[in-house]
């Protein structure tokens, strides 16, 4: 490949492969720092339940879109995320991935496939650290993306009306939860927002499909009458 040819495929994966890729991550669990919660009406809540049982899943597939904004520039496109334990596979469509972007990973090797070449990795972190000399919260996201804190750093959580994560501050970065889609009774993140130093990311996650294994309703819920 080229040196231009080089130039734009890694111009391409800086934008479109941000927060979007994510490598294993360790089960182990540190309590979160939060505010009071509401309590939830769902069959999930309380929120800690419903977060011990999404840190269980270990595939998903979900469809959406995907919106960076760098250096005061946006990009987006189309997007689907298949997510299988430790191993991920991500399509990219439209301007953002200049047709079409395939990212596939490992926990030992990430390649990024576009109509202008082939880039490879032996990880995710490494890719973004060689490539573009920064870095990226890769293993936050994989938990964001469900709506709870990753599990082995503190954070703070606020939460809206409904006894969902609001916000979660982690690592130095924000994360705001617009809204929520209803999966089958779960309530899943649909529009999220995270702010950095330097970027912002907006997802938009429309199809949550193939949770697995899929969060088991709380045996002690107990439904919250509304007031008349």
């Amino acid at each position: 490949m080229n040196s231009k040819a080089t130039s734009r495929l890694k111009k391409l994966i800086q934008f479109a492969s941000l927060g979007l890729i994510c490598s294993a991550i360790a089960a182990c669990s540190t309590a979160p720092i939060s505010n009071n919660q509401p309590i939830a009406t769902h069959a999930y809540a309380p929120f800690s339940y419903k977060q011990a049982e999404l840190e269980k899943l270990i595939q998903w597939d979900v469809e959406g879109k995907l919106a960076v904004y760098v250096d005061d520039k946006n990009n987006s496109g189309l997007l689907t995320w298949r997510q299988r334990s430790a191993s991920f596979y991500l399509l990219i469509n439209g301007p953002l991935g200049s047709g079409q972007l395939h990212i596939e990973g490992t926990p030992d090797l990430v390649v990024a496939t576009s109509n202008k070449g082939q880039v490879e990795a032996t990880s995710i972190e490494a890719l973004f650290e060689e490539e573009f000399d920064w870095q990226f919260p890769m293993q936050e996201l994989r938990y964001w993306a469900r709506g709870i804190p990753q599990p082995d750093t503190l954070a703070k959580i606020t939460y809206n009306s409904a006894g969902e994560a609001a916000t979660i501050e982690q690592a130095g970065w924000l994360v705001t939860y617009h809204s929520y889609s209803n999966v089958n009774g779960l309530p899943m993140p649909k529009k999220i927002e995270i702010v950095g130093a330097d970027i912002r990311l907006v997802l938009v996650l429309k199809s949550w499909l193939n949770l697995l294994p899929f969060p088991r309703l709380n045996p002690s819920f107990t439904p919250t009458l509304s007031p008349e």
